[in-house]
């Protein structure tokens, strides 16, 4: 006991506080010792009991009290008690479990001179728990109408209703859903998220997870004070600019007009563009171009337009570059015709159509550059165009060492390091043009996400701005086929909406985006290529899946696609939903679930610019740069090459490589490109390609030889086949016709096993297939080329006829119960023209003139057919 006691002194002689509560005993209290501070879910030190009595006078008195210790009682005099008590940095009393004499015993603690005791709040599971939590605004959470707990109990009692509800949820998400409870501080309501029949709209509190503000505030000059020529800030004043963006003031702040190489960081809208016009104009009324490089057609154009309008009222003209064939198909595409850039002030381009003048050696038509400005420079992390667009800022920094370059991105990871390895400064501005709210919204399966679709959509569409502008959505989905099957759904509903994606055809693309802009669509359904390009002022997205594709979206996609939402001067703040079905993963190959993914890209930073490049993109590169420099020094060739980011290959084996496939000769320390490698350079061709090309022109049809290239992958299943083929073999079948499923035809044809469950007609459709396209008999059939490019090759065919692509299409479907997405013929007829003019360049080098005439007869045929 002496031990025991000695123990119980030794905590006393430290600061303390005291808990005192009612007990069983009619005149007692349960009394425990908790640290001297405050703080949530703190163990007792010592717990014990009081017991008290009346005295004659019919004052409260302690009449015994002990500790214990050791689970045995250590008992107290009531005057050792009394110190006990008075020493006390506070005494608790809990509301809800006071004494029934506890005005007594207000009474004798005031009579023995300790602290007043407060009856407070607390967490009456903590207190079953032997721990103490004061309850406060700050951390008490309604649990039901009539019980109130701390936040960590609050999270313990989510979790066994969530269990109890049978829905499961990654750890992530799990977290979410308790950092959400602690912020709303209400169990109920946060349970409504899972609630089957919940409505976002009703309660968006609950849903949102932060949000996005404006950003530190930073006050533009006038446009009249900025240091650039006098008619070209009327001009700019004229059509209404007044004071510049906080972006384009830090920008002019860090030397943009001082002729600055920076690379600029800020959200989609946020007036990035307009940075580089106030650079590159005043060279260019100077007699020093400006180059405009993106990596999209629709972008490159939509800056073109704008620029051209704006700056023919300086007398500047406007040129463009964007490598597109002169496919006549009336309304359905609209061919964007490249101009005459040697006589261009500014120049838009995309950055192969760019890279094509200095690859082929006419960088005389650019002049004398003054400002390059690059467009979404993330795409150097892009494992296909990065290389490429690596290696064109090494040959333009070649050709122009002394232009001013602006390279600009919405979505860049680790900045700093990027611009360091750029050898540009760095501008990042992270606000926002207006105030982003971004919101978890659960559902339990699609008919549920096209239900909060619908709600969401139309609750927008009612808001207007006050700017008089309706709120309009922006939905993403992973497919075009999903993308056209929600949008039928919202029609179906009520909701009038529109599908937009590359596969459509140029008029009906424009037409949505006429539309839209008009505000006649509450929203429009698409996939990833709207996040990429294309500007619609949506002031709504919602995110229906996380998957782009068989792949989940990255957090640099996610940002870009969430930059769409809320538009400057248009509305008054942006919204971002995110539709999340626990536990769910779209293809077998996703290692993690969607609400781990919306976690990631939530709470996670961008992904790092990391450019990268094999062996045959090295060489193409180096191939390129030999090319467009004229350089012939083995060491300055490699210099060049060692100064891009992605390269990733020791230059002596990059041209190893290109020796081996006859693109360079290599002598006395000099390189030289041979015919064929400089063919296979202006064609976009990789070395390997090239000399691919090279030995196939000697025995195979240019046509094959060009389908080859580049064949169609997109042809689907019509829905009628889709749907045999489901029910046949039980189980949801690809709907792309190359997947794999339905490539061996000698196997679907034999009428067994789920194929024995197919109609008669399917089989007839199967062997018509067969005789038309499946008609290879190589040894690697059915995965051969084959297949792919008697499908293109009919397509031709059609198209000669005088077909547009749209005609084309039904033709298919009419014909094989298969069908192609018209814009994505249009885009693969352009390809193979182009393929067209790649074989004919290197059938040239290689003596094969006599095929000239075939090949220009062949893209005359494709590009103006004759109309039937």
């Amino acid at each position: 006991m002496e031990v025991a006691h000695a123990d119980i002194q030794k905590r006393l002689r430290k600061p303390y506080g005291i808990v005192l509560r009612d007990s069983r005993q009619e005149l007692g209290t349960r009394v425990e010792v908790f640290q001297d501070v405050l703080m949530d879910r703190q163990r007792a030190l010592l717990r014990g009991m009081v017991e008290y009595g009346y005295r004659n006078d019919g004052l409260l008195e302690i009449r015994r009290s002990w500790f214990v210790k050791y689970n045995k009682p250590v008992y107290y005099q009531p005057s050792e008690f009394h110190d006990v008590l008075r020493k006390a940095k506070y005494i608790i009393v809990p509301k809800g479990q006071s004494p029934d004499f506890i005005d007594s015993l207000k009474e004798l603690l005031n009579r023995i001179s300790a602290t007043e005791p407060r009856v407070v709040t607390v967490c009456p599971n903590c207190m079953r728990d032997r721990r103490l939590t004061v309850l406060s605004k700050r951390n008490a959470v309604k649990i039901s109408s009539h019980q109130v707990l701390c936040g960590a109990c609050s999270k313990t009692e989510l979790r066994t209703d969530l269990k109890a509800m049978g829905i499961k949820m990654s750890k992530p998400m799990l977290r979410h859903m308790e950092r959400q409870l602690l912020r709303v501080k209400s169990l109920p309501r946060i349970l409504d998220l899972v609630d089957p029949n919940f409505d976002p709209t009703s309660d968006p509190e609950i849903t949102k997870v932060d949000t996005l503000s404006r950003g530190e505030v930073v006050d533009g000059r006038k446009i009249g004070d900025l240091q650039i020529p006098q008619r070209m800030r009327d001009m700019l004043i004229e059509e209404g600019f007044d004071t510049l963006l906080p972006v384009q003031e830090k920008v002019v702040r860090a030397g943009l007009l001082k002729g600055e190489d920076l690379l600029i960081v800020s959200s989609t809208s946020s007036g990035k563009t307009m940075v580089g016009e106030f650079a590159g104009v005043p060279k260019a009324l100077d007699g020093k171009k400006m180059i405009y490089l993106s990596p999209l057609v629709a972008l490159t154009n939509e800056k073109y337009e704008v620029f051209r309008k704006r700056y023919k009222k300086l007398g500047l003209r406007v040129g463009i570059r964007v490598g597109m064939s002169r496919l006549e198909v009336g309304e359905e595409g609209k061919p964007i015709v490249d101009t005459d850039v040697e006589k261009s002030d500014i120049i838009c381009a995309t950055y192969e159509a760019l890279d094509l003048l200095l690859r082929s050696g006419e960088t005389r038509k650019l002049g004398e550059i003054g400002t390059i400005v690059v467009d979404e420079i993330q795409n150097l992390a892009d494992s296909e165009r990065g290389p490429e667009l690596d290696g064109i800022l090494s040959r333009l920094r070649f050709y122009a060492p002394n232009a001013q370059i602006l390279a600009l991105s919405a979505t860049v990871g680790s900045p700093d390091l990027l611009a360091k390895d750029l050898n540009l400064e760095l501008v990042n501005y992270t606000g926002r043009p207006v105030t982003l709210e971004r919101h978890v919204v659960f559902a339990r399966n699609e008919e549920a996400k096209r239900s909060i679709i619908r709600r969401l959509v139309l609750d927008e569409f009612r808001q207007t701005s006050s700017s008089g502008n309706k709120g309009q959505s922006i939905v993403f989905t992973f497919s075009r086929r999903r993308a056209h099957s929600i949008s039928d759904w919202m029609r179906e509903h009520g909701v009038r909406s529109a599908v937009y994606h590359g596969g459509l055809s140029y008029s009906h693309r424009r037409s949505i985006e006429y539309s839209y802009g008009k505000q006649r669509y509450p929203c429009v359904i698409t996939t990833a290529a709207l996040g990429a390009g294309v500007d619609l002022p949506a002031s709504q997205v919602i995110f229906e899946t996380l998957a782009m594709g068989a792949h989940w979206i990255t957090t640099a996609e996610f940002e870009q696609m969430l930059g769409r939402a809320g538009r400057l001067g248009k509305h008054d703040r942006g919204k971002v939903y995110l539709l999340i079905e626990p536990e769910r993963k779209y293809h077998s190959g996703q290692d993690l679930t969607e609400d781990q993914v919306a976690t990631r890209i939530l709470e996670g930073e961008i992904e790092d610019v990391e450019p990268f490049a094999n062996k045959e993109a090295s060489a193409e590169q180096i191939l390129a740069t030999i090319c467009s420099t004229g350089l012939v020094d083995l060491k300055a060739v490699a210099r060049i090459y060692l100064q891009m980011l992605s390269a990733s290959v020791a230059p002596s084996e990059a041209m190893k490589h290109l020796v081996r496939n006859h693109m360079i000769r290599v002598k006395s320390g000099e390189v030289h490109p041979t015919p064929l490698g400089r063919a296979t350079s202006v064609s976009f061709l990789s070395p390997s390609e090239g000399y691919e090309v090279a030995k196939l022109t000697d025995d195979m049809d240019v046509l094959d030889i060009a389908i080859k290239l580049d064949p169609l992958e997109n042809i689907y299943l019509s829905s009628k086949l889709q749907a045999e083929v489901n029910q046949a073999f039980r189980t949801h079948m690809p709907t792309r016709l190359f997947s794999g499923a339905f490539m061996d035809m000698t196997d679907v044809g034999q009428k067994q096993g789920g194929a024995s469950r197919l109609p008669q007609w399917v089989f007839e459709l199967f062997g018509k297939w067969g005789s038309t396209f499946f008609t290879c008999e190589c040894k690697d059939f059915p995965e051969c080329d084959h297949p792919k490019i008697e499908i293109g090759k009919w397509i031709v065919k059609k198209r000669k006829e005088g077909m547009n692509p749209s005609g084309i299409s039904s033709k298919m479907r009419e014909e094989f119960e298969l069908w192609a997405y018209p814009g994505d013929i249009y885009s693969w007829l352009d390809s193979v023209i182009h393929n067209l003019k790649a074989v004919q360049r290197i059938a040239d080098v290689r003596g094969l003139t006599d095929l000239n005439e075939e090949i220009d007869s062949q893209i005359e045929m494709i590009e103006r057919p004759l109309k039937k």
